[in-house]
């Protein structure tokens, strides 16, 4: 029996989320426009293609769609160079590693985005596969990047288990039939994906999959 482990990047794996507020509001302050918290919570989760062309329309904002995905990616692209690891992010993938996990990172960044960090970090031995937001037509909420994960890794959804950290990512990972682990404040675990299970922090995981192994 394969088990796999696939984990988001940005806000999960990555202590990113604080670096893309900053993208998100930068962009946007470029055509003289103020960001919000909201805004960026909803947005938190689709590939950036479609960030993108969602804040070109509900903006109104000038420039092509391929323009302002380069002119956004790369913002992007210079804070994921500055985003660590999170908080036990290499303890957790070694445990697992060494438990026999097939380890997958499944993230609505760009494949080639998600390989230079996890290569930056030096996290990128322990990876097995990367699924990136540009490699499927329909990113999260949709099932499909998590059904490639799985695919990739040759494991089966009921032997998987997701991590993430949004709404939409979870409802993407249990749409495809994966026990799911969500990152979320005691006082943000309303309204999320039904059979969701909640966990303070990255680490936390780790005594799940010990469980696991019994």
């Amino acid at each position: 029996m394969v088990r796999g482990l696939l984990l988001d990047l940005d806000g999960t794996l990555a202590d990113s989320i604080a670096a893309l507020k900053t993208v998100y509001r930068d962009f946007l302050a470029g055509f003289g426009i103020a960001g919000s918290a909201e805004g960026f919570a909803a947005l938190n989760g689709p590939p950036l293609a479609e960030v993108v062309a969602r804040l070109r329309e509900a903006h109104g904002l000038t420039g092509g769609p391929a323009e302002l995905l380069a002119r956004y990616r790369a913002l992007v692209d210079a804070a994921h160079g500055a985003a660590p690891p999170a908080e036990g992010a290499d303890a957790l993938l070694r445990q697992a590693r060494a438990d026999g996990w097939r380890i997958a990172v499944v993230t609505s960044s760009p494949r080639a985005a998600a390989l230079g960090w996890l290569e930056r970090t030096g996290l990128a031995p322990l990876i097995d596969a990367v699924v990136g937001g540009d490699e499927v037509t329909a990113g999260k909420p949709a099932p499909a990047p998590y059904r490639l994960g799985v695919e990739r890794l040759a494991c089966r959804g009921e032997t998987a288990l997701a991590i993430e950290d949004s709404r939409q990512g979870a409802t993407a990972a249990r749409a495809a039939g994966l026990e799911t682990l969500a990152i979320a404040a005691p006082d943000d675990r309303e309204n999320w994906p039904a059979g969701v299970r909640f966990i303070a922090r990255l680490a936390d995981a780790g005594e799940i999959l010990r469980r696991c192994d019994r």
